[in-house]
């Protein structure tokens, strides 16, 4: 009898042990598992930057009218003293072609590719503004920066280049 009573318990001993061993185990796996990162956490990876010469950078006209013109209105945020208030501006974008304009076509139909998510991102951006923000002495700078890194991130899908080097506003006119 005694024997018995002893295996049963040396049996349940084992028992629970492994069953704590088993719980553990997945803990661990499931606590400290590395490889649950999502694409979309992932840090990207900067963008290559270079000097780029006069001769190899080109103009992409974004608010191309078939009149020629170059320019959009767009409506501002709101203020108490400025409640319909907008902007007329001329944006061009000045993107690298690439050495020796090597790249240039490419690039060209890159932009062209995504012209909607750029100009897109141009309206979200001055629809964020006030007409006293847009006022400030810095607000073109200001505007320029932030559509820079804008469309870059625009076009960083499909190249892991800097392409846009600088955005240009050929008219600035509040109303």
């Amino acid at each position: 009898m005694q024997g018995k009573t002893l295996y049963t318990i040396l049996l349940s001993i084992i028992a629970v042990l492994t069953l704590a061993l088993a719980v553990m185990v997945i803990f661990v796996f499931t606590a400290f598992n590395s490889n649950t990162a999502n694409p979309s956490q992932e840090t990207q990876k900067p963008l290559i930057e270079r000097a780029v010469p006069k001769e190899e950078q080109a103009e992409l006209k974004l608010f191309e009218n078939p009149d020629g013109s170059n320019e959009a209105v767009f409506n501002i945020k709101s203020t108490e003293t400025h409640p319909n208030s907008f902007l007329m501006v001329s944006v061009s974008i000045i993107y690298d072609g690439g050495k020796r304009n090597r790249l240039l076509e490419e690039r060209k139909l890159l932009l062209e590719k995504n012209l909607s998510m750029l100009k897109q991102a141009c309206i979200k951006y001055f629809m964020n503004q006030s007409f006293e923000e847009l006022g400030e002495e810095d607000a073109m700078e200001q505007a320029r920066n932030a559509l820079k890194v804008s469309f870059n991130e625009i076009v960083r899908t499909d190249s892991e280049d800097m392409i846009i080097i600088d955005v240009v506003f050929d008219k600035w006119i509040r109303q």
